[in-house]
């Protein structure tokens, strides 16, 4: 008994006591040549106890005599202390020899970044971890050369277009993406915040080893794991507020009345009302930002868990937001020496209500550029008759407090009250909820030798619940029932690759293999269902069980893709000096017919570091040089979908917009018609690109520079839509075809100076620049001089946009000009074609949307506690196509540059036409522009407390900053925002009324502890 009572409990109580009064704390300062380092990580070897410097570099951890206390930070040699007789420890880090021996993320592993013989750009965790964008795409905006980032629309959470090195394709150029090793189908669910780097892979070589789906290039992603020390808990937030901010100025009502009485509309005149439709269209709205990490790890397991929160208000419309939700785990585990497993886990929902837009006749902002100043926004008197008869009918667009929308007092056909529109018309939202989990194993069967199985699943349902209430403007703008539409979609991708490394030293050869195999499958059916008559105008019964059934009409389709894979990799390098590179990759695609289901991916390339070379002095102000080539081919089946081996047949009825065709029926049995006729000789889009580099750092390695040329050429581009070059007569539809040539050429650069005083003083400038060149140089099916028709408008049947050899890939269509007629004040149209008169065949390139010069750069300032940031992003030489002009609806506003520069009398030397031609500009290039423009992205300012405040609040960081976003803008332009995207590939640079990106005031905290 005696020994079982001081077995059990009086030797664990001598030995913790034991343990209190051994145990010490240890207190310290780590700093390099310049200054203490905030974020050393500073752990008790061999145990998870560990703790991280604060912006002094003060540090404090409990540990006891004869421990060893571990000291890492990333571009600094780890270092161990004994710290036995110590309770006070001040060291000095030592900056790596190599920044350059940094890590980058490549296909299926890793790579020093002075070995990369690819034009790979990094862009770490510490270069956003500042940054207010909500979106990844946001977030690389400016930041690396030969990366084009185009918002698709300023309506809150929208994404962009990506492009590297240009757009390659007919349709989808977009990148592929990989998150944490597995690809996916987007990347608008992840947060800033999660990420701990991301590379983009620009050159063959890079991709090559994605074959099928890297022919636009690469973007990995990589998400964060937890650090070995304390449980770590981190959490941010930012409110704000958006605004448009715009010079865009139309005709007030005065200039309006001026202008059509001149043009003969003697109808048109002033009622007392002027109404400035851009300032009442947008409005100031509120977005707010939470983002919440706990994270940790010991010696044999990690764990990172987030969540984040975003509410976007928009600024067109009162119910036009949206909401986004992400939760991730992290976790990774070394369960035996010789084993790894690891899983990682996203979860998503994305709630929006969007409004129309990009669209020349349907489009709110459309409608606020057109419809006349002499409109009311609401009545605030006597209603016009047009508004009695509406409340009567119950057709009326009214507000909240039951006002009545103004009704277009002269503007006619499809215009809309804008404001109306955007507060009456759309009810209703989307809602998605994603999935993206993947787990891998990894076995090391020795040093050298390695195994990874690795298995991703992704996932999304999106339910489409929108509806629009009954109400009647005109012929053209009116819905006269409750209408429901619906969309059911779900997407879903699982992947399971397999591969084997090697690696192995020689002496000064190093080797290292990789060989894998790969296999996946989409599968995305989606449904579309259609009804009205819906007897009450409410959320609660906008469903279809409340609608007339005899109106109900189904749709749906299916999106199938099968793949497999077998790749390999070859690297290998001489003492560092001489690099040389090779991959294959062999994929099938259940996208092609049987005989052209494979394609084949080489690439090579190869590098000399000459720093390494013997009569390279060491005491050289140039600290590392490396001369760089690649070549390679990359394959693309991105605008594809289910192919169809053989023709088939479908029942006549269909539907078209939101009404059903009746179906041919005949003695009970529906008519059938032929479907798209199979293309057996559909192949690959195969890009073959060529890369040559030169990669510097200077001055102790605080100044870097790297230099590529590069020529890009995509072949056998694909079109998914045949029909654009099937005659009518036809009879049938054309599948996808292999539509042509294309090729991008130019020059990137990519300059940065980082540095600090003793004094406390930081500062780098970070600069990159990219030129480009995009030309058709082979086209299909039309012959050597014809052409294919792409995004189309109102004042143009021929075709706004053209694909056709020579010329840039979907540049813009139109007539050129020479001057207004100083006796007319009619357009002096140029003759193109040499036939006497001006005709349609007249029309040529008067365009194009694609920039000469992309370029983007950043000045960070730190000082103390204080720390400021500018971000910069630009585009010079593209052109932007204004087609919001409505050609059938004479009477609608214009831009003021219309009423300035218009004709008046005989001999005036005027820029635009008399406001009767005012029609006849249209499709000319006098409504092309210049859309260059350079953008502040964003200006911040911050705050980091100092330890003695930190500390006692017992946090281990504490920051807020106030940021200025997309506020400033530098153009030519006269259009609401000189960004302009479009939700179209082919309509790149065409303005219908693009939703404008608002500028934000952002009020920001983040707290670590």
């Amino acid at each position: 008994m005696k020994n079982f009572f001081f077995k059990d409990l009086i030797f664990p109580v001598l030995l913790f006591v034991g343990g209190i009064i051994h145990a010490q704390t240890i207190t310290g300062i780590v700093s390099d040549e310049t200054g203490p380092i905030p974020g050393v990580n500073v752990v008790v070897k061999g145990t998870s106890t560990g703790t991280v410097t604060d912006f002094d570099g003060n540090f404090e951890i409990t540990s006891l005599q004869g421990d060893i206390l571990v000291f890492s930070y990333v571009g600094y040699l780890t270092q161990e202390i004994n710290i036995a007789g110590k309770t006070t420890v001040n060291i000095t880090l030592s900056e790596d020899a190599a920044l350059l021996e940094e890590v980058v993320v490549v296909g299926y592993g890793t790579k020093k970044k002075s070995l990369v013989t690819g034009a790979i750009s990094s862009i770490s965790s510490e270069d956003i971890q500042n940054t207010s964008a909500p979106r990844i795409e946001q977030v690389l905006q400016g930041k690396t050369s030969g990366v084009s980032v185009v918002s698709s629309s300023g309506a809150p959470g929208s994404g962009a277009k990506i492009r590297i090195r240009g757009a390659g394709s007919n349709g989808n150029s977009d990148p592929l993406y990989i998150v944490d090793g597995i690809k996916v189908s987007s990347i608008d669910n992840i947060s800033p915040n999660d990420i701990a780097n991301i590379e983009v892979l620009k050159d063959a070589a890079s991709s090559a080893i994605y074959g099928t789906q890297g022919a636009n290039g690469v973007i990995i992603v990589t998400t964060k794991q937890g650090k070995v020390g304390e449980t770590v808990v981190t959490y941010s937030t930012q409110i704000g507020t958006q605004s448009v901010r715009t010079d865009m100025e139309l005709m007030n009502a005065s200039q309006f009345v001026t202008y059509f009485q001149e043009a003969g509309q003697t109808q048109v005149v002033d009622n007392g009302i002027n109404t400035n439709w851009i300032d009442e269209t947008f409005r100031n709205a509120f977005t707010q930002r939470h983002d919440l990490s706990i994270s940790g790890a010991n010696e044999k397991t990690s764990f990172y868990f987030s969540g984040s929160y975003i509410n976007q208000e928009g600024v067109v419309g009162n119910d036009s937001d949206y909401t986004r939700f992400t939760g991730r785990l992290n976790v990774k585990s070394q369960v035996k020496s010789w084993l790894e497993v690891g899983t990682n886990i996203t979860y998503s929902n994305i709630a929006s209500s969007p409004i129309t837009e990009d669209d020349s006749t349907g489009g709110v902002i459309n409608h606020a550029l057109l419809i006349d100043p002499l409109t009311p926004v609401i009545y605030t008197g006597a209603l016009p008759q047009i508004a009695i008869d509406g409340v009567a009918n119950g057709t009326a667009m009214v507000d909240e407090d039951g006002n009545v929308y103004g009704y277009p007092t002269y503007a006619t056909g499809e215009v809309t009250n804008p404001v109306a529109s955007a507060n009456f018309r759309f009810r209703g939202g989307i809602d998605t909820d994603k999935v993206l989990a993947s787990v891998y194993a990894k076995l090391k069967f020795s040093d050298n030798f390695n195994f990874t199985s690795r298995f991703g699943y992704e996932r999304s349902n999106t339910f489409d619940n929108r509806w629009t209430p009954i109400y009647v403007v005109s012929s053209e703008a009116q819905n006269t029932s409750v209408t429901l539409n619906n969309a059911i979609s779900r997407n879903s991708r699982w992947l399971w690759e397999n591969f084997l490394s090697y690696s192995k030293e020689f002496g000064n050869h190093n080797l290292t293999g990789l060989l894998g195999y790969s296999s996946e499958q989409v599968l995305s059916p989606s449904y579309t269902l259609r009804g009205s008559d819906v007897h009450e105008q409410t959320d609660e019964f906008a469903y279809f069980d409340y609608s007339n059934r005899d109106n109900d009409v189904i749709g749906g389709g299916i999106y199938e893709r099968v793949g497999t894979s077998v790749f390999g990799r070859l690297s290998y390098d001489y003492a560092g000096k001489y690099l040389l590179e090779g991959s294959l990759r062999y994929d099938t695609s259940s996208f092609f017919p049987t005989d052209k289901k494979s394609g084949y991916f080489p690439a090579i390339s190869a590098g000399w570091v000459l720093s390494n070379e013997e009569f390279w002095s060491s005491d050289s102000k140039l600290n590392y040089a490396k001369l760089r080539g690649s070549w390679g081919q990359n394959g693309s089946d991105n605008n594809l979908g289910t192919y169809i081996s053989s023709l088939v047949f479908q029942t006549v009825a269909e539907e078209s917009g939101a009404v059903p065709v009746v179906p041919v029926v005949y003695e009970g049995v529906s008519g059938i018609t032929a479907g798209n006729l199979p293309n057996p000789d559909l192949t690959w889009e195969r890009s073959e690109q060529l890369d040559l580099g030169l990669d510097i750092r200077a001055l102790n390695n605080n100044l870097n520079f790297s230099v590529d040329y590069y020529i890009k050429t995509t072949r056998d581009l694909i079109l998914p839509d045949g029909d654009i070059i099937a005659p009518p007569s036809l009879g049938v539809g054309v599948p996808s075809i292999n539509a042509g040539t294309v090729e991008n050429k130019g020059f990137e650069f990519e300059l940065g100076y980082n540095n600090s005083t003793e004094g406390g003083f930081s500062y780098g400038v970070n600069l990159n620049l990219s030129t480009l060149k995009n030309e058709v140089t082979e086209i299909n099916f039309v012959g050597e001089d014809g052409f294919i028709i792409g995004a189309g408008a109102p004042q143009n049947n021929d075709g706004i946009t053209r694909f056709q050899k020579g010329s840039p890939l979907w540049y813009f269509h139109g007539y050129k000009t020479d001057g207004i007629d100083a006796d007319t004040g009619e357009i002096i149209f140029v003759d193109t074609d040499g036939v006497d008169g001006i005709t349609s065949n007249d029309k040529t390139e008067i365009g194009s949307p694609h920039p000469d010069v992309i370029y983007g750069g950043s000045i960070d300032l730190g000082y103390k506690n204080f720390d400021f940031s500018l971000r910069f992003q630009g585009t010079q030489g593209n052109d932007i196509f204004a087609a919001y002009h409505q050609p059938s609806r004479p009477v609608t506003n214009k831009p003021i540059e219309f009423f300035n520069g218009r004709w008046q009398q005989v001999g005036d030397e005027a820029l635009y036409p008399s406001a009767a031609n005012a029609t006849t500009a249209y499709d000319t290039d006098l409504v092309v522009q210049d859309g260059s423009y350079m953008r502040i992205k964003q200006i911040q300012l911050g705050y980091s407390f100092p330890s003695e405040v930190i500390n006692k609040l017992r946090f281990k960081r504490l920051r807020t900053y106030v940021s200025l976003d997309d506020y400033f803008t530098f153009t030519k332009y006269n259009g609401l925002d000189p960004e302009a995207g479009s939700f179209s590939d082919n309509s790149i640079g065409v303005d219908r009324g693009f939703y404008p990106i608002p500028s934000k005031i952002l009020l920001g905290l983040s707290i670590e502890f």
